[in-house]
């Protein structure tokens, strides 16, 4: 048995098919987490473990508009990533903008509720991690990708003042991907700069290597935080 940061955690990803999914499916294994892989296709995944061992993942198959079929599973999850999401490299058409909010905005957030709601006020030891990329902050090449990402994150931090239990924002850099051509960094190194962050403890989690990312995403969150607990109040208020 791993003795690890996660030992014991049942712990689900989704987009686990994705080179970001299996990459930080497999730093968890690492970590002794259980793993079960949600993802589009319903082809089982496998990873490979430190003894260059095949270790089959229990694969859950999912649509998005279905997340409600994933509540009874969610309430058994310690630890939820979201990270599923699209990208409609140079298109601007209505089509293209509805599938890109519905994956990557509403898709994540009915998730993100679901997992909230299963968990009781003050919840220590579950937590759920969203990755909403540098998209947040800083251009990504894809102008609905940005809208539909930087929305993604302006709702997580209004649902985050309220939520109960830790939730962890993933602001990532341009990993190579089947989403992103342009990426360079190894998605099997941004995946354990994420885990060294999270281990360490922290909620906004950053890996890129562009400056600004790291100036601008905390200054993004300090100025939401303040204007969201300035002109909104608490749903039991």
């Amino acid at each position: 048995m791993v003795i690890g940061a996660f030992s014991g955690k049942k712990c689900a990803v989704t987009g686990a098919g994705g080179s970001f999914g299996r990459a930080l499916l497999t730093q968890f294994q690492l970590q002794g987490a259980e793993l079960i892989a949600l993802r589009h296709s319903d082809e089982p995944l496998q990873l490979i473990n430190a003894n260059g061992q095949t270790v089959p993942l229990e694969t859950i198959c999912w649509r998005v508009g279905e997340e409600e079929k994933l509540a009874q599973m969610l309430q058994e999850v310690e630890i939820l990533v979201i990270n599923h999401g699209i990208n409609k490299l140079g298109a601007r058409d209505t089509a293209a903008a509805i599938a890109s909010l519905e994956v990557n905005t509403l898709s994540a957030m009915r998730l993100l509720e679901l997992f909230l709601k299963s968990c009781s006020p003050g919840t220590k030891d579950r937590e759920v991690w969203v990755n909403t990329s540098e998209a947040e902050v800083n251009p990504a090449l894809s102008p609905l990708y940005e809208i539909s990402k930087r929305a993604l994150g302006q709702l997580l931090s209004l649902r985050s003042l309220d939520a109960p239990c830790p939730v962890r924002r993933l602001v990532l850099g341009p990993f190579k991907s089947a989403l992103n051509p342009y990426g360079f960094m190894r998605a099997e190194a941004v995946a354990a700069a994420v885990m060294k962050q999270a281990i360490a403890g922290k909620k906004l989690i950053i890996v890129s290597p562009n400056p600004l990312t790291w100036l601008l995403m905390p200054l993004t969150e300090w100025g939401r935080n303040i204007y969201n607990r300035s002109f909104t109040q608490a749903p039991d208020q």
